[in-house]
This record gives C-alpha cells, structure tokens and sequence, in this order.
C-alpha cells in the first residue's frame, strides 16, 4: 500500500483523528507486568553561578545524573575558566558529555543521557533558515 499524498502538507496527508480505532474489552495477557518506559531525564538543572563555590552544586547534580545547564556568563574569566576545567573532569570521570550551547554556556550531561545537535544556518535575519 502506497502512503497517501497530497499538495498542502509538504506531500503527505495529516491525520484528522477522525479515524476508527480498535478497542478492548479485556486487558493484554501480561500486559500488568510491563515495565514503565523512562523517554529521557525528568528534570534539567540551570545554574547561572557567581563563583568557584557552585562547583560542588554541579557535581553532585551530575551524579544524580541530572543534566546541568552551566551558564557562566556572571564569572570572571579566571573563575569561569576553573568552572569549565572542572566540569571537564567532571564529566570524563562519569562519562557524560559536555556541550557548548552558547557563549559561555554549557550542557552537562550525565553517561545516559545522549544530546543531538541539529546545526542550521541563520539567514539574514538572523533566524533559522526553514528551507
């Protein structure tokens, strides 16, 4: 069966919901003993610290394994630069990742969390070129 197309929805048709669905009276055998389905971290921290001492902070989130947004931008260059090579040791000790997300801005993540980054370029007005 071929998929459905049309011209207004960049070739394909959208769903209106007016469809029918199936529906059961009586649960799926083992359907009780199913596990729950963790989709990715439940929380994100934002820290926007003003000094070393908020290190210990990002460490401890990091081994909860909750991702930290590590936002510099209110340290001086000296202590910005110690907070960056700590976290760097940081997340090679635990083997998460670390991303640049901004200026002077970082993502944190713990081992089990994997970040994708999707790189668009800006068109001249300064937004992301949609095309």
């Amino acid at each position: 069966m071929g998929a459905l197309r049309d011209e207004h929805h960049n070739g394909w048709l959208m769903p209106s919901g007016s469809y029918p669905a199936a529906a059961y009276e009586e649960s799926w055998e083992g359907e009780e003993t199913l596990p729950s389905v963790q989709t990715g971290p439940s929380k994100i921290v934002s820290l926007r610290p003003t000094g070393f001492e908020a290190a210990r902070t990002v460490g401890e989130h990091i081994r909860a394994a909750v991702p930290v947004v590590m936002d510099l931008t209110e340290m001086d260059d000296a202590e910005a630069k110690r907070m960056v090579d700590f976290a760097s040791g940081l997340i090679f000790g635990t083997r998460g990742g670390i991303e640049r997300i901004a200026r002077r801005v970082f993502l944190l993540t713990p081992a089990d969390v994997e970040v994708t980054v999707i790189d668009r370029p800006l068109d001249e007005s300064g937004f992301y070129n949609q095309s």
